[in-house]
């Protein structure tokens, strides 16, 4: 929350990323349970993996300063070093698309993209749609449909779970539905206003 004041007023803001960790670990847990995985690495990974989101405005340095801040908060608290090391490897590549090696890198990876491509998401993107431009409305729904299209193709890497393939898989046909029948409904209202 600290690290994150000057985004309190923001939607995706730190109250944003707090919950959206809980429910990341929500998915841990429940991914972490159904592949016999250590739960307690994987909530560990899932509340710790956003705990850094606002230190850098670099994406691409982002994991490894939450990872690196997790090794400092668990080392002080008294956690072991093997606990620590399978949780700092999780956070630091659960989103490559590259084979993980762990079990907990991948239970992560399919934990947050499940919440990055939830319902809150959705709802995110309806609250801060704007209707005063058909145009900018377009543009971004196509937008938000060209990443569904690359999640879809594999290009933000494989789902690894049974559960993290069924869960996205469904929310990507909500997707799709509500996106493509809001792009048919804006075409619809261009060609009635002309």
């Amino acid at each position: 929350m600290e690290t994150g004041r000057k985004y309190v007023s923001c939607l995706m803001g730190p109250k944003y990323v707090f919950e959206h960790s809980l429910r990341v670990a929500f998915w841990s847990w429940r991914l972490a349970l159904e592949m016999h995985a250590d739960v307690s690495r994987c909530v560990a990974a899932g509340l710790l993996h956003d705990v850094s989101r606002f230190e850098s405005e670099n994406p691409d340095k982002q994991d490894a300063i939450s990872a690196e801040t997790a090794r400092n908060f668990m080392q002080k608290e008294g956690f072991k070093k093997e606990f620590i090391d399978a949780v700092v490897y999780a956070i630091e590549n659960q989103v490559r698309g590259e084979q993980p090696r762990t079990l907990e890198t991948k239970i992560l990876h399919d934990a947050n993209k499940i919440d990055e491509f939830g319902y809150f998401r959705l709802l995110i993107f309806a609250k801060t749609a704007t209707v005063e431009s058909f145009s900018s409305l377009e543009g971004n729904t196509n937008s938000l449909l060209a990443e569904i299209m690359k999640l879809e193709k594999g290009e933000h890497g494989p789902m690894w779970t049974p559960t993290g393939k069924s869960r996205m898989q469904t929310q990507m046909g909500l997707y799709k539905t509500f996106l493509n029948g809001l792009v048919e409904e804006i075409e619809n209202t261009k060609t009635t206003m002309q």
